[in-house]
């Protein structure tokens, strides 16, 4: 590319330190040891953040890549420019998924620096500026004046911008260019106002917090930072083209080596989640979508993130699919659900969405622009629904669609007199509009029993006829959980409970104050319903901090309605694709003491045991090492199904509620002599427990000992064991929602790197890439932070 002179050209202008020199100021962003240099004067400067300086093909080279909410570039500009120089360029190319928080909840004309040496008080220096918005510009001083051009149009996201700011006081004009257009000028009179000072990368020397997380920040890419102390014309800038595509996956080294984080539960590449709402299958991949912070683990404006999978254990991120921007989801895109309908959305697939503005909620609607799935187009018409009903609490949101019969209705979650209720809407073929009367869908009878709001309500037509209705309701006696009721549609719309669901039952087998699995996505695809929800972290926020990212979803189950009425749940089958060769098998035994479970071990493993119950505790030792353990357990005496992590060292998230023992009674005792079945799924910080194929629930923990690995069997007394087995899981992903590259063989080159299995586990350490692979077993690796299958 024309626009970069060679090393050695620029060496030579550097020592001659000439300020009649055409570039002044180069930053070509590779890291090395940690830091960036500036190639004209040879100073290095550190990159800052909470995890390792990270690099990746860039619009020139290598691009920098900033998380959103810790890392940062304090740097320094000398004496670059002539005092009175009248002419200056400053390019700068960036990449970015989203745009910076800015404030919580709050509306606001700020913006963050993107890179900046601006001082307000000496009124010197320039700097691109980025609003929550979108909105940017460009500031400097001429003259002493403030000048600032202002992009009419938002950043684009997921592409290279390459941002130009061309100073000809000669001419008296400043230009802003994005890629070679225009987007906006000034006149300029006198001369630049510049003086030596520090200059910002990714953030600048103002700070605002959120708890721990810094909201004035850029999260995307930063590369090729240049400046020259002539005006540059159109016809050169537009030859600037990148070299790449932007590459705004999240490097698979920044988690390669974190013991806590799942692997084959589903979540975003990094940053918060939280409810999962809407599935849809499409091309040979089942399709999540969710509520997403981009910008770091915490909650703040909200956007639907979107992954994808072949079997509903390896996940990859895709692109977001909404983020606010319009006046009604200004302050966010919400919950809702994904649906496809002949009469209403002609087949397709659409979204229903909470949007909210900075003064009440409204329903929104988006399209698809293409089959994948990854672009999507708001309504024109948007809002769809304007807003609550009269005589509704102001919380209104999380639609979901359905229909039965001829008939296509929208239920929505609210408040009525204090208790938990859900809107009906009806939609009219004829004029396309949904009405908005006040008509409830269904009621709780108490706000102890049913809570003072109801989240997520979800309506889904079961296999054996009836209707399963579930919500995540606020405020319980109990707080935070999950409910189901099973009825039917009456002609009306409205839902009817079966005479043996007239009191709600709760979804998972130990669930209270927000833990265990929440909001669940419920999906009818080949005759099997599919269920799988948010399970929160509930950690500290300076934890989430560390870790730089919050909560995942538990594991698929396959749901389904007893005689009785109640919930059957049970692992989807297509689990079974996690299991490696590594197993542990053994049948028809007696169990007194503990059995070792080798050679299965470790943080990614599924263990099912059938034990013949008897008057004697049995269960399984887990994370056991040399000092502690955790225990999942069943006490016959007291039907008490208990999984205690109080010895385990760990992450402390439950103090107050659990205190690390997680306890229930089972719904129905098992008689002596009768056989039960645990199936517990454990991915790192999460277990997936599952009894019977009946009964389940999904458990948070988070332990902190890298050699936590054990695994065995126990029974207090003589137990008979009918079936024991385990196997060390493995997916084709490294780390959950992270896309990687597939390769036969490690590319050549001397850099030296590291090399982690899929558990996370470092087996090599700094070695040559081009040997790097040389005699390891087959399977998957991360090699220097790429994915690799050695053969």
């Amino acid at each position: 590319m024309n626009r970069i002179k060679s090393f050695s050209v620029i060496a030579a202008m550097a020592s001659a330190l000439s300020l009649n020199a055409e570039l002044v100021a180069h930053f070509p962003m590779n890291v090395d040891s940690g830091q960036i240099e500036e190639r004209i004067s040879g100073d290095r400067f550190t990159v800052e953040g909470n995890f390792a300086p990270e690099n990746v093909d860039g619009a020139v080279g290598a691009a920098l890549r900033f998380d959103g909410y810790t890392s940062r570039v304090d740097a320094r500009l000398d004496n670059i420019l002539a005092a009175d120089a009248t002419q200056m360029t400053v390019s700068v190319w960036v990449a970015l998924p989203c745009y910076p928080i800015i404030q919580i909840d709050t509306d606001t004309s700020e913006k963050t620096p993107i890179v900046t040496c601006l001082d307000r008080d000496s009124k010197t220096g320039f700097g691109f500026y980025l609003g929550f918005n979108g909105k940017y510009s460009f500031e400097t001083y001429i003259g002493g004046w403030p000048v600032s051009i202002e992009a009419s149009t938002p950043l684009p996201t997921y592409s290279w911008n390459n941002l130009v700011a061309v100073i000809d006081c000669d001419n008296r004009s400043i230009k802003l260019y994005n890629n070679g257009v225009e987007v906006g000028s000034s006149r300029a009179n006198g001369s630049v106002s510049f003086a030596a000072g520090s200059f910002y990368m990714g953030q600048g020397s103002e700070s605002r917090l959120s708890g721990p997380f810094e909201l004035m920040s850029f999260n995307g890419l930063i590369d090729d930072i240049s400046i020259w102390n002539e005006a540059k014309s159109l016809d050169e800038i537009q030859t600037w083209q990148p070299e790449h595509e932007p590459d705004l996956d999240i490097p698979a080294s920044r988690f390669a080596d974190d013991l806590l984080r799942p692997r084959f539960h589903g979540m975003p590449a990094a940053g918060w989640t939280n409810e999962c709402h809407g599935m849809y299958y499409a091309d040979g991949r089942y399709h999540l979508f969710f509520q997403k912070n981009a910008d770091g683990p915490y909650m703040a404006r909200l956007h639907w993130g979107h992954i994808s999978s072949e079997n509903l254990y390896d996940w990859r991120e895709e692109k977001i699919a909404l983020a606010p921007g319009d006046a009604y989801d200004i302050k966010g895109c919400w919950s809702g659900c994904l649906f496809a309908d002949d009469e209403v959305t002609g087949g397709e697939p659409n979204i229903l969405y909470t949007a909210v503005d900075y003064a009440k909620a409204t329903i929104a609607q988006a399209t698809p622009v293409a089959d994948n799935l990854n672009e999507w187009s708001k309504l024109p018409g948007n809002p769809i629904i304007g807003g609550r009903p009269s005589g509704l609490s102001d919380d209104f949101r999380d639609p979901y669609f359905f229909r039965n019969g001829d008939n296509a209705y929208i239920i929505v979650g609210s408040s009525k007199n204090g208790v938990g209720t859900t809107t009906l809407h009806r939609y009219n073929p004829l004029t396309g509009m949904w009405s908005n009367d006040g008509d409830l869908f269904f009621t709780g009878s108490s706000a102890a029993e049913a809570g003072t709001f109801w989240e997520m309500p979800n309506i889904t037509p079961m296999p054996d006829g009836r209707w399963l209705f579930t919500v995540t309701p606020l405020n319980t006696s109990q707080g935070v959980h999950t409910l189901y009721w099973t009825g039917s549609i009456a002609a009306d719309g409205k839902f009817v409970p079966d005479a043996d669901s007239s009191q709600p039952r709760l979804v998972e087998l130990n669930s209270r104050d927000g833990f265990g699995l929440l909001s669940p996505t419920i999906y009818r695809h080949n005759d099997k319903v599919i269920a799988l929800g948010i399970v929160p972290d509930k950690l500290s926020s300076v934890s989430n901090w560390n870790l730089g990212w919050a909560h995942c979803y538990s594991l698929p189950r396959e749901w389904s309605i007893a005689e009785d009425g109640s919930l059957s749940q049970k692992p989807y089958e297509g689990l079974t694709g996690l299991r490696t060769t590594t197993t542990f098998t053994r049948t028809g035994f007696d169990l007194n003491g503990t059995l070792d479970l080798s050679p299965v071990s470790g943080r990614s493993v599924e263990i099912c045991g059938t034990f013949e119950v008897g008057a004697s505790d049995f269960g399984f030792h887990i994370f056991k090492s040399g000092s502690a353990e955790a225990v999942v357990s069943y006490t016959p005496a007291t039907g008490e199904l208990v999984a205690d992590f109080s010895a385990l060292p760990r992450l402390t998230n439950d103090a107050g509620v659990y205190d690390g023992v997680y306890r229930c009674i089972l719904p129905e005792r098992p008689a002596v002599g009768s056989e039960l079945k645990i199936n517990i799924f454990i991915d790192h910080s999460i277990l997936d427990i599952f009894v019977n194929d009946k009964w389940a629930t999904s458990i948070r923990v988070f332990p902190t000992g890298a050699d936590a690995n054990g695994i065995e069997a126990f029974a207090s007394a003589t137990t008979r064991v009918k079936e024991l087995n385990a196997w060390i899981l493995e997916g084709q992903s490294a780390s959950s929602g992270i896309e990687s590259v597939v390769s036969d063989r490690v590319d050549s080159g001397s850099a030296r790197v590291d090399v982690f299995n899929l558990q996370g586990m470092k087996v090599r350490a700094n070695v040559p890439r081009e040997v790097a692979a040389e005699n390891l077993p087959n399977g998957f690796y991360i090699i220097g932070g790429q994915k690799v299958l050695v053969r």
